[in-house]
């Protein structure tokens, strides 16, 4: 069975674009394929969509789906 990607709202979306452009380090929360819950600390290279699902590609080349982030602050 496929996860279903689920639709993130268009202010989150562009504040992740907001927080590439200025080039803001991020603490993040998000789950993994396992639904264990991940921490990390990045800075947004872009956003894309692939195959129906919007995804955050970290500087270090981390893909996060966007319906996996539990949390995000700048630091």
């Amino acid at each position: 069975m496929k996860d279903e990607y689920n639709r993130v709202n268009c202010n989150f979306y562009d504040q992740l674009e907001a927080y590439g452009v200025q080039n803001k380090r991020l603490a993040v929360i998000y789950k993994d394929e396992n639904s264990k819950e991940i921490t990390e600390t990045i800075e947004i290279k872009t956003l894309e969509t692939k195959e129906k699902a919007e995804y955050l590609i970290t500087k270090s080349g981390l893909r996060i789906r966007l319906d996996k982030i539990v949390s995000l602050k700048v630091e």
